[in-house]
């Protein structure tokens, strides 16, 4: 069994009352986002807009939770680190690539781009290590996971009506 299908069989497995809950954990994980959750919503059965709007809140609420720890940690380590101090922080090189998107296309583009390679999670990190505004990457990742969940249940609509399901 894969882990999608273990996520989808954890949705099922609750009270039919409280799956959308399940839903937005799903969300939640790193690789399944909200376009997986809406997935395994819609094959659970789960009402594609009650599946979309889940989605999109514990996806949402993932991230917001993820920037502003970040944020926090960023704050800590820069009010200890030595203003002389010019050494290129440890791990830059691994963000040149998300570096020299962000440098292109801004937060809203590196935000609605990256969601199709990355996981959303990662790229928050690497924004708010950057040193770009909290309120920016949250703000421009509900729209882009809203944008994605909306397809998603779009798609998952018309295939659930091609399929009689």
């Amino acid at each position: 069994m894969n882990f999608i299908e273990s996520l989808q069989d954890f949705v099922l497995g609750l009270p039919e009352t409280i799956q959308f809950l399940g839903v937005a954990l799903a969300a939640m994980v790193p690789f399944v986002e909200n376009y997986g959750a809406v997935v395994i919503g819609s094959l659970a059965g789960i009402p594609i807009w009650a599946t979309v709007a889940m989605a999109i809140v514990g996806n949402v609420a993932v991230i917001a939770l993820i920037t502003m720890l970040t944020g926090r940690t960023r704050d800590a380590v820069l009010a200890r680190r030595d203003p002389h101090d010019t050494a290129a922080p440890v791990g830059a090189g691994k963000n040149q690539r998300v570096r020299a998107l962000f440098d292109r296309y801004g937060i809203p583009g590196v935000t609605l781009l990256g969601m199709l390679l990355v996981p959303t999670h990662f790229i928050a990190v690497t924004l708010v290590s950057f040193g770009c505004s909290r309120t920016g990457v949250i703000l421009w990742y509900a729209i882009a996971i809203t944008i994605y969940a909306v397809l998603t249940g779009a798609l998952m609509s018309g295939v659930m009506s091609l399929t009689g399901s």
